[in-house]
């Protein structure tokens, strides 16, 4: 490192590469610089002039070949320092090569390898913090950053966009009837009935407790109903199976984008109201808004 950082002091040239390649240069002159340092000791400088001529073309000759040569394999260095780079300003996942069996090549393979692994950990870290841990479903967090972006896009390209706002009834009283390891079971049955009966596209959510809702792109009021339809029946039925009958009923609240809704919470709030409804009316109930 003493070399290194003696060129740090030194400050000239700036760049790593430049200061690498000035210190070829100086290494490739030092013959050239010897010799002429003995001809004129010899006092006899014009006759040596052929001589002399020779070696500096040499020395000319071998510095570009030295310079080219280092620059070379100064590369992996530089692709490196690149690849590192773009990961940390854009998350690009790097490319470099890792067949090579030398101090740079076991370099770009070390850290090809120790990147990639970073960013599976930080892809898995950032899916925990947006999926809720016992249905497998987006939470509440994925939910509003990306329930706005939907609502500009339908805005901006017309589109239809519809929200299911769905409520377990009862869950408390089924949590105290059948204990809350039944419970849960009954929420990941729900979280799968919502799954199965959704399109491709669509998204599901949970968003604390026995509450759900469904972000239905390219969906009007007619195909929401159908869809809320849909995830109520094979809800009720999923659960039937292990808890009997009538043990689990579902009441939504449905709401579909209108011109009036400038925000995603606009059409939240209308499919909540709806919820609301269904609720005071009996539960076990659609309401579409």
């Amino acid at each position: 490192m003493r070399v290194y950082i003696f060129m740090q002091r030194i400050g000239w040239p700036r760049s790593y590469v430049g200061k690498i390649i000035a210190i070829c240069f100086v290494g490739t002159h030092v013959p050239l610089i010897a010799l002429v340092g003995w001809t004129l000791s010899r006092g006899d400088f014009v006759s040596a002039l052929p001589i002399l001529g020779v070696a500096l073309a040499a020395t000319l000759v071998g510095t570009g070949l030295t310079i080219a040569g280092v620059a070379g394999m100064l590369q992996p260095i530089a692709a490196t320092t690149e690849a590192l780079d773009r990961y940390a300003a854009e998350r690009q996942r790097p490319d470099l090569p890792s067949a090579y069996d030398d101090v740079a090549g076991r370099l770009m393979a070390s850290v090809q390898s120790t990147v990639l692994d970073l960013d599976r950990t930080l892809g898995d870290l950032e899916a925990q913090t947006v999926t809720d841990p016992l249905t497998g479903l987006n939470n509440r967090r994925w939910l509003h950053a990306i329930g706005a972006d939907m609502v500009e896009d339908a805005r901006t390209g017309g589109g239809d966009l519809s929200l299911l706002v769905i409520d377990v009834d009862g869950f408390k009283q089924l949590n105290d009837t059948y204990g809350h390891i039944s419970g849960d079971r009954a929420l990941i049955v729900v979280a799968d009935a919502i799954r199965s009966s959704v399109r491709d596209g669509d998204e599901a959510v949970r968003i604390g407790g026995d509450e759900f809702c469904v972000l239905l792109p390219d969906a009007d009021r007619e195909a929401a109903a159908e869809i809320g339809r849909r995830i109520r029946e094979t809800a009720r039925r999923s659960v039937d199976d292990f808890l009997g009958a009538g043990a689990l009923t579902l009441s939504v609240g449905a709401a579909t984008l209108a011109r009036s809704d400038r925000v995603f919470e606009d059409l939240y709030r209308r499919a909540d109201e709806r919820l609301y409804q269904a609720k005071s009316d009996g539960r076990d109930r659609l309401v579409l808004g």
